[in-house]
């Protein structure tokens, strides 16, 4: 009859357990992606001194790309750091 109740604790902390190894993941894409700005900033380099410029121009795209990309785990990090306030301060109302 009350098992609803029961449930909704074990719920919470495996829910915390989720939104800490989803935080851990997005931080490894964070580094991914800071990683694979520095080598597109490196080849764009290498290759405007060399003189291909469209090889450069697709580097520092693919640079916007990546920059973008890390925006948005950025966003999703903060989303789920939110969430993680939220169930500490609901458990901790408790």
């Amino acid at each position: 009859m009350f098992a609803w109740i029961l449930r909704g604790c074990r719920d919470e902390c495996s829910a915390s357990d989720q939104l800490k190894q989803a935080h851990d993941v997005f931080k490894a894409k964070e580094v991914v992606l800071q990683k694979k700005i520095s080598q597109e900033v490196e080849r764009a380099k290498e290759f405007t001194k060399s003189g291909n410029k469209q090889a450069a121009m697709q580097c520092l795209k693919r640079k916007r790309y990546y920059e973008s990309q890390m925006n948005q785990v950025g966003s999703v990090q903060l989303r789920i750091n939110t969430k993680e306030r939220m169930i500490a301060d609901h458990t901790g109302n408790k």
